[in-house]
């Protein structure tokens, strides 16, 4: 296969990971809200596959650009989510959610490498893992990235569930220049990939690694080639 091709197929095997991390990841703060207590996330359909509901455009789009993503919030009910302890469970939520599949696939994908089936596009077995492994990938990238204490990150509201009490203003001053503390995160990730310094992968690699190794036995990332990649491993990794 030509190096074209194989570019548009690690390409392409992200769209049904997109399609997989994300509602997972948002259904995941739903399924939190719903045990403490809110059942308006049932209503308001947090429950179905309306990939609408889920599906943030700017949060897909960094999926093919940075290998990470997010989707729409999923919102709750101030008076049923109010104590520290709701505020942090429901936060985890969502990592949880992509930290149980990608476990759940590692399984699968452990069977796979058992009878000697590698990711690649040599055969269909061979492909269908590749499929798998990229699913396996986006919800370890999207468990990892979103427990960073970027504002706006489910890591960041476990932060201010801890400690917005303590300082009401500096949390409501970060909050006015949320896209400002963005525009500087994104200009230190591209000024480090021009040096060639992965600070993505670095801040996600106390979350990324541990995980990768529990859910598959090594650390390893994804890449499309002559384009992108992310390996956000404290250790070697394919």
């Amino acid at each position: 296969m030509t190096d074209l091709g194989y570019f548009l197929i690690t390409a392409a095997l992200l769209v049904p990971a997109m399609l997989v991390a994300i509602p997972v990841h948002e259904m995941g703060h739903a399924a939190a809200a719903y045990l403490l207590g809110d059942r308006s996330v049932r209503y308001f359909g947090y429950f179905t596959l309306d990939l609408k509901r889920f599906i943030d455009p700017i949060g897909a789009i960094a999926v093919f650009i940075a290998l990470v993503g997010w989707g729409k919030k999923v919102p709750v009910q101030p008076n049923r989510i109010n104590t520290t302890g709701q505020k942090i469970l429901y936060e985890l939520g969502g990592p949880g959610a992509n930290l149980l599949v990608a476990l759940a696939l590692g399984i699968v994908m452990r069977l796979f490498l058992g009878f000697g089936v590698q990711p690649g596009i040599t055969s269909v077995p061979a492909l269908l893992e590749f499929a798998i492994y990229a699913i396996w990938f986006l919800n370890l990238s999207i468990f990892a990235f979103q427990l960073l204490p970027i504002p706006g990150l489910d890591g960041w509201g476990i932060v201010e569930a801890l400690f917005r009490g303590r300082n009401p203003r500096f949390f409501f001053n970060v909050d006015a220049r949320r896209r400002e503390i963005w525009i500087g995160a994104v200009a230190v990730i591209f000024i480090g990939s021009i040096f060639r310094v992965p600070v993505l992968g670095a801040v996600m690699s106390p979350f990324y690694t541990p995980a990768s190794l529990i859910s598959l036995g090594q650390c390893a990332g994804y890449g499309i080639p002559n384009f992108n990649g992310l390996a956000p491993c404290l250790v070697s990794g394919r």
